[in-house]
């Protein structure tokens, strides 16, 4: 049984420091990786801290590197390089983070055809581009309106992200400090659960300027003085911040089930207030705040305190703050249980620092990562338990090790506790999704499906050579028909196509370097020849027999030709020529149903045709198409049957063609303007833009394959939706798009 207050993250991107994907991301929380780096004098300088700064026994010199941080892929949005360099990093980078993440999704394409919702956040002023180089750099207009305030205002942060990538739902910047990311995926998920909307994405992007720069740790107790972040640990002594940006995607359980998409975790619930004025100041965290909004989570989770055997914790690792964190998960738990050290305890900010707005969407992903792969991940920096928490004596012990995460329950589930300066508390129940009932989600053609056609596309040709290289080296190891499937329904159609039929016998070697192969000798001028409407001129060169009419029917992808040849085979016209005494009258007629249901099949499919213009046999197809009236075209019909029934016993090509000299008119003629596809190979006459169906006397779905791939090359776009049935394969996550980066940055010189 589904619950219907489980949400499911189905995609997901970020970029951490030392960690340009989820998949790197992953792997430096396996291995217990420290992203902070030491800066050298040189560095310091060049950042524009002065020599007698960073000599003072106080100043840090550590920092969270992030990569390109002053690089963006401009063209790809659209994004003119005098707006992309006076653009907020925050925002650059986040609108790549979340195309990504709707990549992940496989939603790139639903996400605009359906009721998608925004809810974004991004990091303070005072380490901001605006405040470190726009309003130093540039001198124009900065007021209300103005260029600089629409680049960089976090009130457009997710407006931008709406209008960008063409999603009409709700679009909101949320603000809340720290908590303000995991506030983002409270009212997502309201508003999923709700039914506002049908997708959500929620997401966050802090990014501190300059770079490498450290810090002066006497300015503040929260800052640590050895520059680590020790969480929970002895030796806590403070955070360090950092930078970086995430994005999750999301949908209601029961409709991430149907649409058969990934899903890496379910967010039970989510509890959000407030501490209100009842703590020592306004940046302090209250115990009773905390507990409470814990409390109302797992009330609202339908679950218990003891069913809970992880919590990802803020953990700043401050003096004050982490044994408050424990005070209320004490709190929380003691209404349920009195059980000792069966839930472990975490927190991702040794690994990384402190993300401030996006901290929460960093344990988030962490979380659902570790749900995914069934694995605790070691919490780094701890050599003993804080005192002040008396762990011993409560509900939790570190998680320290790379191990098997094993549920208490049958099921995995785990808290994710978030705060802000201010007073904002979040609290989310997250689990595992239960095993199927039945093999709804399972690759259930992957043995009809043997072979299948593979679209890879970017806006460039380099680009496009690196992504089939990315895909090629990094994705993940399947079938290709299921790889097929992953990359035509989730990746865009972009201007540079490479299009292959493959098998599942094809190797990712062999189908990259037949790509590549391709690739090189692709005429650029042939890119977008099919992506308007076209002629499908109807010249059947031999009479179809029952092995090939079976092929089709049997091919679960053309299911609408079956739908359409049956419906033929009751149609007024078809049952006179079938009772018709005139010789191979039968042969004509399932010719006439098999044209026009394998015409209607590419329609299906999106294939634009502006006409249907029938040649030899192919007339009495179009005719038909036309509603000629019955006894006209039958007894036309049988009056050529009979006149080249010598002729039409051999099935040659060339007597196909002499038919039709007892003519009826034809209403509509090939436009000249546009390219045609053919049937079969025209006997005579240029084929610069034109394409032919059947290669071979004997038509086979290869064929069709074969066409896609033109098609697709020259710029068609494919209904993917109509080609495959649902859920024809797993969904899995797959390789990035490779974005073009090239630096923006005020003061650069042009």
């Amino acid at each position: 049984m589904i619950a219907t207050d489980d949400i499911a993250i189905v995609g997901l991107a970020c970029r951490f420091p030392e960690a340009s994907s989820p998949s790197q991301f992953w792997k430096n929380l396996a291995q217990g990786r420290e992203s902070i780096e030491r800066l050298s004098d040189t560095q310091l300088i060049d950042a524009g801290v002065s020599a007698e700064e960073f000599a003072q026994q106080s100043y840090v010199r550590a920092h969270t590197p992030l990569a390109d941080v002053d690089k963006f892929d401009a063209r790809f949005f659209g994004i003119p390089e005098t707006e992309a360099k006076l653009m907020d990093p925050q925002q650059r980078i986040l609108l790549e983070i979340v195309y990504q993440a709707l990549e992940d999704a496989g939603a790139l394409t639903t996400a605009q055809t359906n009721e998608t919702g925004v809810y974004a956040t991004g990091g303070g002023i005072t380490r901001s581009y605006l405040y470190q180089e726009a309003t130093k750099r540039y001198k124009g207009n900065s007021d209300t309106g103005s260029l600089l305030q629409l680049l960089n205002d976090k009130d457009f942060l997710a407006t931008r992200l709406s209008y960008k990538l063409n999603l009409q739902g709700p679009s909101l910047s949320v603000q809340t400090a720290c908590s303000s990311s995991m506030v983002a995926v409270h009212l997502a998920r309201s508003a999923l659960l709700s039914k506002e909307i049908d997708i959500a994405i929620a997401a966050a992007s802090c990014i501190r300027l300059p770079q490498e720069r450290g810090y002066d740790a006497s300015e503040s107790l929260i800052y640590s003085p050895s520059g680590h972040c020790r969480t929970f640990s002895e030796n806590a002594d403070g955070t360090i911040f950092g930078s970086g940006s995430g994005a999750v995607v999301l949908k209601r359980y029961q409709d991430a089930i149907s649409d058969g998409d990934n899903i890496y975790a379910l967010i039970k619930s989510t509890a959000v207030n407030n501490d209100g004025a009842s703590k020592f100041g306004f940046t302090a965290s209250s115990v009773p705040g905390q507990a409470k909004a814990m409390v109302k989570a797992i009330a609202s989770a339908a679950i218990t305190a003891d069913k809970l055997s992880y919590i990802e914790c803020h953990g700043t690792a401050t003096k004050i703050g982490d044994p408050l964190e424990i005070r209320s998960l004490e709190k929380a738990f003691s209404l349920d249980t009195d059980k000792k050290q069966f839930c472990h305890i975490g927190s991702v900010k040794p690994n990384i620092g402190h993300l401030e707005q996006a901290a929460g969407i960093a344990g988030l992903i962490k979380l659902a990562l570790m749900i995914k792969h069934r694995q605790l991940v070691p919490t780094i920096n701890f050599t003993a338990p804080n005192p002040k928490l008396k762990l011993a004596q409560s509900p939790f012990k570190m998680a320290l090790d790379y191990e098997v995460w094993e549920p208490t329950q049958q099921r995995l589930y785990a808290g994710l506790n978030c705060l802000g300066v201010g007073g904002t508390n979040v609290f989310a129940i997250i689990s595992d999704a239960p095993e199927p009932e039945s093999s709804t989600s399972s690759d259930n053609y992957i043995k009809q499906i043997n072979q299948d056609v593979l679209c890879l596309s970017a806006k460039t040709k380099n680009q496009l050579v690196e992504y089939i290289q990315k895909m090629a080296e990094n994705g993940p190891y399947l079938p290709m028909c299921t790889l097929a499937y992953n990359i035509n329904t989730s990746r865009a159609h972009l201007p540079i196509r490479s299009a292959t039929v493959i098998t599942n016998n094809t190797s990712l070697a062999q189908w990259c370097q037949q790509a590549l192969a391709a690739l090189e000798t692709t005429t650029p001028n042939r890119r977008a020849t099919f992506d308007n409407h076209l002629n499908y001129i109807c010249n059947p060169g031999h009479f179809i027999d029952h092995l090939q009419l079976t092929e089709l029917t049997n091919d679960i992808r053309c299911k609408h030709f079956t739908k359409i040849y049956n419906q033929l085979i009751h149609s007024p016209h078809i049952v006179a020529l079938m009772s018709s005494s005139a010789p191979l009258a039968t042969n004509i007629a399932h010719q006439c149903m098999f044209e026009l249901a394998l015409f209607e099949q590419l329609k299906h499919w999106g294939v634009k045709f502006e006409t249907f213009v029938g040649e030899g046999v192919g007339r009495y197809a179009q005719l038909l198409l036309e509603e000629t009236p019955l006894e006209h075209w039958l007894g036309t019909l049988e009056k050529e049957l009979t006149i080249y029934e010598h002729d039409l016993s051999q099935a040659h090509y060339a007597c196909f063609a002499q038919m039709g000299e007892v003519a009826i008119e034809q209403h509509v003629h090939a436009n000249d303007n546009m390219p045609s596809i053919y049937r079969c190979k025209p006997s005579s006459g240029s084929l610069t833009d034109n394409i032919y169906i059947s290669h071979n006397e004997k038509f086979e779905i290869t064929d069709l394959l074969s066409l896609l791939t033109i098609l697709l090359e020259g710029g068609a776009r494919i209904s993917w939706q109509n080609y495959y049935p649902p859920k024809a394969f797993k969904k899995h996550s797959l390789p990035n798009y490779p974005f073009d980066k090239k630096r923006y940055w005020l003061g650069d010189e042009d």
